[in-house]
């Protein structure tokens, strides 16, 4: 049984999903592909490290297969029942360039061993097992974008998604000659994981100093309450909130160059107030800025390296790219990749969840 989930790219509305905030991503042509049967063990194979692993129920080992036995912990949790298997791991997803392949990966996973097991699941509680996973068993305080895109995903479309209420919206992608590319900085620093969990504790902490349940309380006029750093952190999440919100504006009335702009506003808060930017992804955004042809740029994906999301004009000379990657090269000694990315549907789409809500839709 062979059961694929998609990476995802977030247009706008960076590390507002653990916040009640709005985010705006889409999913990609690029996949973590698994083929599960059963068997008296669990027996994890995968291509990209190229690992077979017997792993025991519950096993924690701080590597790819966390994310596995996680979903198999989390799926124990709700109540499914789930017997050993053994499963089989491809991807043509990139690792650690902020593309969400461990979502897609839990995903993957829980799609096929619920089919394994026939059990039936609905979509949503499928992503809070997948997002449990992450959190309690793999110990990354994710929020819910990832693992939500990778299940309701729907080709050709962004969708908007309000991770307090978990209403969504999905929102044509019509870029007319216009496309979205990713630029892979290659370089993802050590700190990574520590700093991201390091926000979600700052983000903690000024709800609790301004007496707010949820940053969806506060206004401007409270942050001057706040201390220097933990203003910054607010003053983002803030106005990425409001960034989402034009950008889907600015995206159906076809004002491409306004959603642009937008890009590179989140970009320079990203950097500036929450902090999680480095030099190599700002001397990419840098280097766009402004060149014919580019529209907007901005890191993506949890921060510290991975890649630069640039919206530019179709057909975008390689010449420009081989420009960037030499003088990448001359600062840094490494090259870029770039990835050109088509929409893609989640695993509700191409995938039989539950009878019940595909009957419904």
């Amino acid at each position: 049984m062979k059961v694929r989930a998609p990476g995802r790219v977030n247009i706008i509305g960076e590390h507002t999903d653990y916040n009640d905030g709005f985010v705006l991503p889409f999913a990609i042509d690029r996949y973590v592909e698994v083929e599960v049967g059963p068997s008296k063990k669990f027996v994890l194979t995968s291509k990209l490290y190229n690992q077979t692993v017997e792993v025991e129920k519950n096993q924690r080992r701080g590597t790819w297969t966390d994310y596995v036995m996680g979903v198999v912990w989390a799926l124990e949790q709700a109540g499914y029942r789930v017997e050993p298997f053994e499963m089989q791991i491809d991807s043509t997803l990139p690792t650690g360039s902020g593309l969400s392949s461990s979502a897609a990966l839990e995903v993957a996973s829980a799609v096929a061993i619920v089919k394994m097991m026939n059990h039936k699941i609905e979509p949503k509680d499928l992503v809070q097992v997948c997002v449990k996973a992450e959190r309690e068993f793999v110990g990354v305080r994710c929020g819910v974008m990832d693992q939500f895109t990778a299940v309701f995903a729907k080709k050709d479309h962004a969708i908007l998604l309000d991770t307090m209420t978990m209403d969504y919206e999905y929102v044509p992608l019509n870029l007319n000659n216009y496309e979205f590319v990713l630029i892979d900085s290659n370089v993802k620093h050590e700190l990574a994981s520590s700093e991201y969990n390091k926000r979600r504790t700052e983000c903690e902490a000024i709800l609790k100093a301004l007496n707010k349940r949820s940053f969806r309380e506060i206004t401007e006029k409270d942050l001057a309450a706040l201390g220097l750093t933990l203003r910054k952190r607010a003053r983002h999440v803030l106005s990425e909130n409001e960034r989402v919100l034009k950008t889907v504006n600015a995206l159906k009335e076809g004002r491409l160059l306004l959603a642009g702009c937008f890009l590179y506003e989140s970009h320079a808060s990203l950097r500036d107030l929450y902090e999680v930017s480095c030099d190599e992804v700002d001397f990419i955004v840098g280097f766009l800025k402004g060149r014919a042809g580019v529209l907007g740029a901005r890191i993506v994906g949890g921060g510290f390296g991975g890649s630069v999301l640039a919206l530019l004009r179709k057909g975008y000379t390689e010449f420009s790219f081989e420009e960037l990657d030499m003088e990448y090269r001359k600062f840094f000694n490494r090259s870029i990749k770039v990835l050109r990315v088509n929409s893609s549907d989640g695993v509700l789409f191409s995938h039989l969840i539950s009878p019940e809500f595909e009957s419904a839709t």
